[in-house]
């Protein structure tokens, strides 16, 4: 199957600006009210199969390569990405 591999790159952001990108992109638990109601709020990478290669590195498929990379220099992150090859079986073995 053809897939991507993407990365990107926060060095050179405040912390917030860090912290606004990964809640985006692999989404976060909210608690409200001194934590007695816990809400989940879905990321991106929810609704997409992919492979977490390390916590800025991801394989996914090429359909799904395009909305990924648009959030991300949407939000002003430099990105790469190349394209590969991956097995059916391995992919369905990491992605479930």
């Amino acid at each position: 199957m053809k897939a991507e591999i993407i990365t990107y790159e926060t060095n050179k952001m405040s912390n917030t600006k860090r912290s606004i990108i990964s809640k985006k992109i692999f989404g976060y638990m909210d608690q409200t009210k001194g934590s007695q109601y816990i809400y989940e709020r879905k990321g991106l990478l929810e609704s997409i199969p992919h492979i977490l290669l390390t916590k800025k590195t991801f394989i996914v498929l090429n359909k799904d390569s395009k909305k990924i990379k648009k959030l991300i220099k949407r939000l002003g992150v430099h990105v790469k990405s190349w394209k590969i090859n991956i097995g059916k079986k391995e992919l369905k073995k990491r992605c479930g």
